[in-house]
């Protein structure tokens, strides 16, 4: 069985997905096709693997180092298309609508560069990581606070106050937020506004909204290891749960929230957002 660690896709990603194994192997995943497309090595080292897949007329991975490689992209094929040693200490990176790629580095400005090309295209100051909720939105994190972002990055609205704790997940229907924290155990609901409508006193690892079925789907992560599945409305109100006895590593949206992915101890799962029907990402 292959050891997969970590998997990246936008959320409005159809058809591919990248998962990493130890040392920077990555595997490139088609869900049309049911199939393992590409396997190559990216570059990798103390910390584990930090990359994106970039969707687009030709896809690229991009993947980021902490200490001496910098930024590469990589085409489906695994040539490396571009090198960046310029800035290390590579925290995070997040795939952008319209082939644009998002790069967090330590005590450093975060950049959005060009997928194809490494080419720098913007800066954003202040900002901790992105997260990228639909292609024409995404959510800036800070120290304390988070704040939406239009196609182009720039704000929609003001802050949101979010404490001491960092944001790490978060997804929107395009009326509400919903955001869980990073060591943190509490998931907030909010308007559009950034108004808090609802929370629940639990701690979730990865959250997604639903189309099919208009509800919030959660991935609940307790400190006995014992994993479950959460649905609940804009009201916080619980509709559903199911245990996961799996260990979850990693946690990708797709489909537009239709598709969970999930990287277990027995490779990967394809889940069914609507109803939780699961299938396996097969490795043959």
């Amino acid at each position: 069985m292959i050891d997969l660690r970590q998997v990246a896709a936008p959320p409005w990603e159809e058809d591919l997905l990248v998962t990493a194994r130890p040392k920077g192997v990555v595997d490139v995943w088609s869900l049309m096709r049911d199939a393992r497309c590409a396997t190559f090595e990216t570059v990798w080292d103390s910390g584990g693997w930090r990359g994106a897949l970039v969707p687009g007329e030709h896809p690229v991975v991009v993947a980021g180092a902490w200490e001496r490689h910098g930024v590469c992209g990589y085409d489906l094929t695994g040539q490396r298309l571009w090198q960046d040693r310029s800035r290390t200490n590579v925290e995070a990176v997040t795939a952008l609508a319209g082939g644009r790629v998002v790069v967090t580095h330590l005590r450093r400005a975060t950049r959005v560069l060009e997928a194809a090309t490494g080419e720098e295209v913007r800066t954003l100051r202040g900002a901790l990581r992105v997260i990228a909720l639909r292609p024409d939105l995404s959510l800036a994190v800070g120290g304390g606070w988070c704040r939406l972002l239009d196609r182009s990055l720039d704000p929609l609205g003001s802050r949101i106050s979010t404490g001491l704790n960092i944001v790490w997940f978060a997804a929107s229907d395009g009326e509400h937020l919903v955001i869980t924290e990073i060591g943190g155990r509490v998931l907030r609901i909010l308007d559009s506004d950034g108004r808090e409508r609802a929370r629940i006193a639990e701690h979730f690892r990865h959250v997604l909204h639903d189309p099919v079925t208009g509800t919030w789907v959660a991935v609940h992560e307790p400190s006995d290891g014992k994993n479950s599945l959460f649905r609940f409305n804009n009201d916080g109100e619980i509709l559903e749960r199911r245990p996961w006895d799996l260990r979850i590593g990693g946690t990708a949206t797709m489909r537009g929230g239709r598709t969970l992915i999930l990287i277990t101890t027995e490779g990967g799962q394809v889940v069914n957002a609507a109803n939780w029907s699961v299938r396996r990402l097969e490795t043959t």
